[in-house]
């Protein structure tokens, strides 16, 4: 009998091989265009989709107009990120130009609305496409936008120095903790076909982990809620929890925030199901050259990550060791 998992697991290769070539036919004609573009998701996931859109961009020859982010309300990308210095680093792949556009400095004549093409759920898929060929391969490109982009992506001075002050503070250890209801909701409905891994890990669960990575009693965690439950776990171990979270702030701002604290940490604890776990692991590897990432999703152990966040299935992202040539 043919398992549910496998069934689905079908569907979804041939969705990927439609949508494949779907995009290469269709991905065309947008030079000296302004592209307007739609991000769904939470942080990450529309970094991917941002990714995918700057891809295409800087193949086509084209512009993107600057994009909306934000969970609760709409922000604008340059609300959290620094645009002249994505502009910037940008600038040296596309011929000296910039590539986002804020939306005030845009002719009108020059609009091309992007939503047909490629709304949120599209440009995840030409995302997922370029990762399903580097998870077969083991390899991620100099050459990928995504390392481009992530290269570029700088936060705003005043949300610079608040991480800045973390780092001074002295970070050890930092850890994403995913127990939050949008992610309890998620880990009902996927499934994974290793009895071994976990999307869900309770925090009683996690806790008896933590004292094997992290022995100084000092720990950075992130979490999008549930903040007292978490820090009140970590006190019944001993730990010295710290996070960070403005109510003030936006939050994908929070989010992003984070995400450097996270970054720049001696080690870093994620889960390989979560897409902003494996970013930060992919950043700490290739920019900061702290590839000291760690994954809590799999048989009850930390497990040291050898696939720059390249692997959202458990046991590969602790087995199979990723190349960036």
């Amino acid at each position: 009998m043919v398992s549910k998992y496998k069934i689905i697991k079908k569907i979804d290769e041939k969705i990927y091989k439609i949508l494949g070539y779907a995009t290469k036919k269709l991905v065309k004609n947008y030079k000296n265009k302004y592209l307007k573009i739609y991000l769904n998701g939470g942080l990450c996931n529309k970094l991917h989709c941002l990714f995918s859109a700057c891809d295409i961009a800087l193949k086509q020859g084209a512009c993107i107009i600057e994009p909306n982010f934000g969970w609760n309300k709409k922000i604008l990308f340059s609300d959290i990120y620094d645009i002249n210095h994505f502009n910037k680093v940008m600038s040296k792949y596309n011929n000296g130009k910039d590539l986002m556009i804020a939306k005030d400095k845009i002719p009108r004549n020059k609009l091309l609305n992007f939503e047909v093409l490629y709304n949120g759920i599209n440009l995840w898929n030409y995302s997922e496409q370029e990762l399903a060929i580097e998870r077969k391969s083991g390899m991620i490109s100099f050459e990928s936008t995504k390392l481009k982009v992530l290269e570029a992506l700088k936060l705003k001075p005043e949300y610079k120095n608040i991480v800045k002050e973390f780092e001074s503070n002295g970070l050890d250890t930092a850890i994403q903790i995913r127990t939050e209801s949008d992610w309890q909701r998620y880990a009902k409905t996927k499934e994974v076909s290793d009895s071994t891994e976990s999307v869900l890990v309770s925090l009683d669960t996690l806790m008896d982990m933590i004292p094997t990575i992290s022995k100084t009693k000092n720990i950075f965690y992130t979490s999008g809620e549930n903040h007292q439950e978490i820090q009140d776990c970590f006190k019944k171990i001993n730990y010295n929890a710290i996070n960070f979270f403005d109510s003030v702030l936006e939050y994908e701002i929070n989010a992003a925030i984070n995400f450097e604290i996270c970054s720049i940490a001696p080690s870093f604890i994620g889960n390989s199901r979560s897409s902003y776990s494996n970013l930060i692991s992919l950043k700490r590897a290739y920019l900061l050259k702290t590839d000291n990432s760690f994954i809590y999703n799999y048989g009850d152990r930390i497990y040291r990550r050898v696939d720059k966040g390249l692997q959202p299935k458990a046991s590969l992202s602790i087995s199979k060791e990723t190349a960036i040539c």
